[in-house]
């Protein structure tokens, strides 16, 4: 979830840096760390280290279902209605066309502002145009939408959400907002979570303060946040959370507000968490106009360009690290679910894949930052192959 002018908050907004080492004493039996300056760090469970080692590549792929035949599916129609006109939608959208081309199928998209009454707008069109299928791209949310599912439904055509619940919520009809959805194409929320709070474990040495911002009105917030205190409570007994929640509405303009707030009634917080990169543009502000730069290290999730750029300019002492998605291979999964339930085959559980970003490897996303780079074709090529489109091995 991210705005179109989160931008314009950060162009200018990386200063100068001081570099500040995090140490403390190493213990046997675990997995030690150091900080920048070469001194030792305090000992964190392997565990964690090597769930940080399985996210800091590129992606790798396991086919979700069987090989299938998508010649039959030429000249069927797609209708993709994005949730908001930003680089990481944009680029699911571009591979969803992409591979909806390759299979000779007619692929529309719905351009929107991320009003409910244009989705709603949307998916009338698309029953209007006797769509083959719809997906809803990025978030819009179904709850929002029943009428017109329950509407989508009765004209036969079939409904796909996308990157909306987590990938341990159930399956439709019993997810909610699903009662009338064909299928869904679930996102690693809650696993980017967990990746993220052991990136903190290590990276303070096991002496990580976080302040963690959700969404209590973006439907997996409250599992995600719950995923990364149990995570730090079973990894990291001399680290501690602190939560509070932004509604989304607010991201634009009360994230730097409430994040300088928190920070002044807990000095000792050395890491701010936002769940989603959008919250970027208001966090480093508020660190920066308290003059915390390099004290504060901000990490999020999504793998917005914004973001990773950030990271690049301030050297990882200001924003410091994003769990990123690779968008053309979530644009690829999602067409693998379009094709299944066009050929009349039962949904797949599809899972995307995320990266950890940090100033260790943030110029492979590219100078600057460019939405699904850095992430390898692992995916894009496994999935052509899975359909008998070509790809690699």
């Amino acid at each position: 979830m991210y705005t179109h002018r989160a931008r314009r908050w950060v162009a200018g907004a990386i200063a100068a840096v001081a570099v500040v080492a995090l140490a403390a004493c190493s213990k046997g039996g675990t997995a030690s760390t150091s900080s920048d300056s070469g001194a030792p760090a305090a000992a964190v469970p392997q565990a964690v280290v090597d769930n940080i080692a399985k996210y800091s590549g590129p992606s790798t792929f396991t086919p979700p279902g069987p090989a299938i035949d998508v010649s039959s599916l030429k000249g069927k129609k797609i209708f993709d209605i994005p949730s908001v006109p930003n680089p990481f939608v944009q680029s699911i959208s571009a591979s969803m066309q992409e591979a909806a081309e390759k299979a000779g199928m007619v692929y529309t998209k719905f351009d929107n502002q991320a009003q409910v009454s244009q989705w709603v707008q949307g998916i009338n069109q698309a029953i209007a145009s006797k769509q083959d299928i719809i997906v809803l791209n990025g978030a819009p949310d179904p709850r929002a939408l029943g009428p017109q599912l329950q509407a989508a439904k009765a004209a036969g055509i079939p409904v796909i959400v996308m990157h909306f619940h987590d990938n341990e919520m159930p399956d439709p009809p019993a997810c909610e907002g699903c009662t009338d959805v064909t299928a869904t194409v679930t996102a690693p929320f809650n696993e980017a979570g967990k990746a993220a709070a052991d990136w903190m474990i290590k990276d303070s040495g096991g002496k990580a303060n976080v302040l963690i911002v959700g969404g209590s009105d973006i439907l997996p917030s409250p599992g995600t946040i719950k995923t990364m205190q149990d995570e730090f409570a079973a990894n990291c007994p001399d680290c501690s959370t602190t939560v509070t929640n932004i509604p989304v509405a607010d991201w634009n303009t009360k994230t730097q507000g409430v994040v300088q707030s928190a920070l002044q009634a807990n000095p000792k917080v050395n890491y701010v968490y936002v769940l989603y990169d959008a919250m970027v543009a208001g966090a480093i502000p508020a660190v920066q106009t308290l003059a915390k730069t390099g004290q504060v290290k901000i990490t999020s999730y999504n793998g917005s360009p914004f973001a990773l750029d950030a990271i690049r300019q301030s050297n990882g002492e200001l924003v410091a690290m994003n769990v990123g998605e690779d968008t053309p291979g979530i644009g690829y999964a999602t067409m693998d679910q379009v094709f299944r339930v066009l050929l009349g085959q039962q949904p797949v559980h599809e899972r995307t894949p995320i990266r950890i970003w940090d100033k260790t490897n943030v110029a492979e996303a590219g100078t600057p930052a460019k939405a699904g780079e850095g992430y390898g074709n692992a995916y894009t090529s496994g999935f052509l192959k899975l359909w008998g489109l070509g790809g690699g091995a």
